[in-house]
């Protein structure tokens, strides 16, 4: 409900308070009830909307500012920028309040370390190293055969590429990656995309082809493949992303 063109607050929960706050904000910017470039009430007047302390409203513009959907600027007051009001800034500040990290920044990092992972790979790997991602590839075939999730072995294909590298630095950049992929926000927004027809087996495709530029030692290979299977990750996921509806955001999958 809006009063004047702007979103009458509801008196949120003690058990999460900021984060009620931060959505209900994100609600009114993606609304349209505060555009970009608009200022947000006075965290005073926040506070008492809300029937909540200061502390909590600041903690709420915090994580929001974090997400880029907010500027606190001193002096002045906070307003709104950047493309909260998209989907993409949506996501983000959604993974902000909830502390997950937008599935969409994790794609991006993951495609700055895992091409590097695979074509490094393709030059140190050895036969163990080979023997470990056949198997994986071969698991993958079984899982999907069996219509089984298949994002356990898949995440476990990417981190054996990365332990094929035999760099430290890059192995323990990728298990962080591998971590993250297990947030709820990543496993909703990925498993809604593996269920369009075909991408597993397309994603299982991808691996058999890497595995054989490693083999092979075709280091600009491995690379070039690694970066169009991360593209096209990516490219799934933002079309998944249009279809979750306003009030849901990318949680519980």
């Amino acid at each position: 409900m809006s009063r004047g063109g702007r979103p009458v607050f509801r008196a949120v929960e003690r058990s999460r308070v900021y984060s009620s706050v931060a959505d209900q904000i994100l609600a009114g910017v993606r609304s349209g009830a505060f555009p970009v470039g608009a200022p947000l009430p006075a965290e005073r007047v926040l506070a008492e909307q809300f029937e909540i302390g200061r502390g909590s409203v600041r903690e709420a513009i915090r994580v929001l500012e974090h997400a880029g959907v907010l500027d606190v600027r001193v002096g002045s007051g906070t307003y709104v920028v950047g493309d909260g009001g998209s989907r993409e800034g949506a996501l983000r500040a959604r993974a902000a309040v909830v502390g997950e990290h937008s599935p969409l920044d994790l794609i991006v990092a993951r495609a700055s370390v895992e091409p590097t992972c695979a074509e490094y790979a393709a030059q140190a790997r050895n036969s163990n190293d080979l023997k470990v991602l056949e198997e994986l590839v071969h698991r993958q075939e079984e899982v999907l055969r069996e219509d089984g999730n298949p994002s356990t072995v898949d995440a476990d294909f990417h981190l054996a590429v990365a332990a094929a590298s035999h760099n430290s630095v890059l192995f323990s950049l990728q298990r962080n990656l591998v971590d993250l992929m297990g947030e709820p926000m990543w496993r909703g927004l990925k498993g809604r995309s593996l269920g369009r027809e075909h991408q597993s087996e397309r994603y299982l495709d991808h691996h058999r082809q890497v595995f054989l530029a490693i083999e092979r030692r075709d280091h600009r290979r491995a690379r070039q493949l690694m970066t169009v299977h991360m593209s096209e990750i990516e490219t799934a996921l933002l079309a998944e992303l249009g279809t979750y509806p306003d009030d849901q955001g990318a949680a519980d999958g």
